[in-house]
């Protein structure tokens, strides 16, 4: 299990082969993330996005 939401994400998303599928579950409509008492700005979609333009940007 990998605790930071961010690095699941990428890591799911960067380690997907040709005809795998990556969900991404749990948060779908909140853009923001709580830990302990603090909340900040996080949304799925967005990292899920820099993932895929990172990869796109290395291909």
């Amino acid at each position: 299990m990998i605790d930071d939401r961010r690095t699941a994400i990428y890591q799911a998303i960067t380690e997907a082969r040709s005809n795998d599928v990556v969900i991404i579950a749990g948060k779908g409509h909140e853009n923001y993330q709580i830990v302990g008492s603090d909340k900040f700005h996080f949304d799925d979609r967005e990292v899920a996005a820099e993932a895929l333009a990172e990869i796109d940007a290395n291909n």
